[in-house]
């Protein structure tokens, strides 16, 4: 096989190569403040499998803590075995002098995979924030949907709420023409531009 030929034949494969949509893992950031969450909740179509949450405390009200419960199960129990709790989360963790954390236990912020490994499947998950001031706790619920993460460039993720979104097939013959023609000429000019000599 002769050189042109050879390069040709790469180019041709390249060119038929067909796309791959790839997810890269995002952290969706949930700020944890004095008067709830923001945002209050995940839509559907913003987050996949091998996303995560990023739970961060804003709140800098002296003894003011937060935590989330995620009910894992779906049961509306949020302390069953398989559900998980966040730690307790400060808005600081106080510093020695060498900048280590004098309590190792103190967190400001916490992620959350959501992946089958922490037993989330993709869904609609309810969760609750607490916020615990000076002794007195006060809960509210909100939900978190993500879908699976799925490779594929047809893909049509649901966004707002229960309405079915239907792609609409598409009319794909002037592509593949042009892309016909493309690797037709590409096998006509490759040959003579290889072989000119300037």
């Amino acid at each position: 096989m002769n050189t042109n030929a050879g390069l040709a034949m790469v180019v041709v494969s390249l060119l038929l190569a067909s796309p791959v949509s790839a997810h890269e893992p995002k952290e969706y950031t949930i700020l944890l403040k004095e008067d709830g969450i923001t945002p209050n909740g995940v839509s559907p179509g913003i987050l996949v499998s091998s996303d995560s949450l990023f739970f961060y405390n804003v709140d800098g009200r002296e003894n003011a803590t937060h935590r989330i419960l995620v009910d894992v199960e779906g049961d509306d129990v949020f302390d069953g075995v398989d559900d998980i709790a966040t730690p307790w989360l400060s808005s600081a963790c106080e510093l020695n002098e060498t900048s280590q954390k004098v309590d190792p236990s103190c967190e400001v912020t916490y992620l959350l995979l959501l992946d089958p490994s922490n037993g989330l499947l993709p869904s609609n998950i309810s969760m609750v924030h607490q916020i615990d001031f000076n002794g007195t706790t006060v809960e509210r619920g909100f939900v978190v949907s993500f879908s699976e993460d799925s490779h594929s460039p047809d893909q049509v993720l649901p966004i707002g709420a229960v309405e079915e979104v239907q792609s609409q097939p598409t009319d794909q013959t002037p592509l593949r023409f042009a892309l016909v023609a493309s690797i037709a000429g590409i096998f006509v000019l490759l040959p003579m531009l290889l072989s000119s000599k300037p």
